[in-house]
């Protein structure tokens, strides 16, 4: 058992919130509601929300991908992701289309004014960015991202 284990008391729940804020995993996830409730807010001026920014953002750099391509871009759900494309489609922001490859395959792809939004939304995230980095060095978010990244690496199976 490593020194990080026998302070965590392995095998039992946090028996103190101190002890439970510092369990990484609760810190991902209360960073992740934080900053998912800090985007939101910042991006409801132009009347969307996080999924619709992440769904822009991923046929901005990836354009004509299936609904379920998207969901596992966006970190969505995919009945939430299906709603999302939806209401993108109806707004002008997005559109369906059959593949030229595969006629099987429904893609959506980022319209104009997709892009448009995207472009003038995008402010706001670095914003975001900047107020939720304020005070952390350039090494420390190297190391932060470096770490976030093995987690995710070592959740999703990978070798590194």
């Amino acid at each position: 058992m490593s020194e990080r284990d026998s302070k965590r008391r392995v095998g039992q729940p946090p028996h103190t919130q101190a002890a439970l804020e510092d369990f990484v995993p609760y810190l991902v996830n209360r960073l992740a509601s934080a900053g998912q409730s800090a985007q939101n807010k910042r991006l409801a001026a132009a009347g969307i929300n996080t999924v619709t920014l992440r769904t822009l953002s991923v046929l901005h750099i990836q354009n004509g991908l299936t609904v379920n391509e998207i969901t596992a871009r966006a970190f969505a759900e995919q009945s939430t992701a299906s709603r999302a494309i939806d209401a993108m489609v109806t707004n002008g922001l997005v559109e369906r289309h059959v593949s030229e490859q595969d006629g099987r395959r429904r893609e959506i792809g980022l319209t104009e004014d997709g892009s448009t939004l995207l472009h003038a939304c995008w402010p706001q995230m670095e914003e975001h960015y900047a107020v939720m980095t304020a005070g952390i060095s350039e090494d420390d978010l190297a190391t932060c991202k470096r770490v976030l990244l093995r987690m995710i690496a070592n959740l999703r199976g990978d070798d590194g």
